[in-house]
């Protein structure tokens, strides 16, 4: 089956679009001079003439829509009516070129996976180059969430029983006192399942405060943005871009834009940082992970450097590497500062021979040589707090 149009590009897209008397063209551009290229339901329900209209607007701004609609899941499988229900929303929406995809659940029990494993199946039936998109639990819900003993049994399923064409889930790592430590084994695991399904993921990160979870400075978004990159994601997702007035005990406030419809810090960070990534996105896109590995103190669920890393030594504490591949065997390497306060120089030795290191540069996307000792067999870069750079190793 081909792959959704959606999936063949770098993915930069949010939690909450604009509420329905938001949903202007001046808001749709702000939304695209921020960097993104997808947007998702917004704050507020939906209906058909406001996704027309919202579809409407990401033509005129270049972004595209994955549109909700409740319909979608209203028939079970065994219903007269099943096929006929999901046609009808079909072709309410049929051709719109903006149209990326459909919005069935967030966080689903195994206990739906029946369901959505159906429906996902007829879209992609009758129109494949169309994403029916299901965001997924993290590792820190229960099993009562799940449906399942464990995560790993959780995602294996959705994999086998929904057959989807890409993978999501959620992770908010950013507590006020410190970090959740199941934020590493999170990516690990739905690393490796991806890999054994060739399967694209992407990761929604945090962007608002909300109850226990802090206010995310740049570092922190840099640190979550390039972690996930780092472990082969193929999009980034924030929740959220409008601050959601959800149950007032989460006292949602100061989104990328704020509860007073104006643009937070953050939107500004994330206007370069996504620049950024959409620099290296192109290479990212062709690249598979091939391994990861973290410099001491080793994060729950994560692995140091072995023999098979190209990698064989690192001084530096708290770096994040990723060993990624292309098509053509091509080696490549994300390096990724952990620590959200302290600048580092990351200095490594590769183990075997490389002619040549280039950086992937993030403001053209060109790769150009870097700070690399061939005899010495040693690079080394400057890091700021969450930061990460693309290196390709020739």
């Amino acid at each position: 089956m081909s792959q959704p149009d959606i999936c063949k590009r770098f993915m930069l897209s949010f939690w909450c679009a604009p509420p329905p008397e938001e949903t202007t063209l001046a808001r749709y551009r702000e939304i695209a001079e921020c960097g993104f290229n997808v947007v998702l339901p917004p704050c507020g329900g939906w209906s058909t003439d406001l996704n027309r209209q919202i579809l409407d607007l990401c033509q005129k701004t270049g972004l595209k829509a994955i549109i909700g609609d409740g319909r979608v899941l209203a028939k079970q499988p065994d219903d007269p009516d099943f096929t006929r229900n999901l046609d009808t929303v079909l072709a309410d929406y049929a051709g719109h070129p903006a149209l990326a995809g459909y919005f069935l659940m967030d966080e689903p029990s195994a206990s739906a996976f029946a369901l959505l494993g159906a429906v996902n199946r007829y879209l992609l039936q009758k129109h494949p180059k169309l994403l029916p998109y299901i965001n997924l639990f993290p590792n820190y819900a229960n099993e009562q969430q799940l449906g399942t003993k464990t995560y790993d049994e959780h995602i294996a399923r959705y994999i086998r029983e929904v057959q989807p064409a890409l993978v999501s889930w959620d992770h908010y790592a950013l507590f006020e006192n410190g970090e959740r430590d199941l934020y590493f084994e999170n990516l690990e695991v739905v690393r490796r399942h991806c890999l054994q399904a060739n399967l694209p993921f992407v990761q929604i990160v945090l962007s608002v405060p909300h109850g226990p979870y802090r206010d995310p400075d740049e570092a922190d978004l840099r640190w979550q943005a390039y972690t996930t990159l780092a472990y082969g994601a193929k999009g980034i997702l924030w929740f959220t871009y409008w601050t959601p007035p959800f149950d007032p005990q989460w006292r949602s406030r100061n989104a990328i834009i704020n509860e007073k419809g104006m643009p937070s810090a953050k939107y500004t960070i994330l206007k370069h940082l996504h620049a950024c990534v959409r620099a290296v996105a192109p290479v990212q896109m062709r690249l598979r992970s091939v391994a990861v590995y973290h410099t001491p103190p080793i994060p729950r669920g994560a692995s140091g450097l072995d023999d098979r890393s190209p990698v064989a030594e690192c001084e530096s504490p708290e770096v994040l590497l990723g060993w990624l591949r292309d098509g053509r065997h091509r080696h490549y390497l994300w390096l990724v500062n952990r620590s959200f306060r302290e600048s580092r120089r990351a200095e490594l030795r590769l183990r075997v021979v490389v002619g040549e290191v280039g950086e992937v540069s993030q403001f053209d996307g060109q790769t150009r040589p870097a700070p690399y000792d061939v005899l010495r067999r040693t690079l080394h870069t400057d890091l700021q707090p969450g930061e990460g750079k693309l290196f390709a190793l020739r």
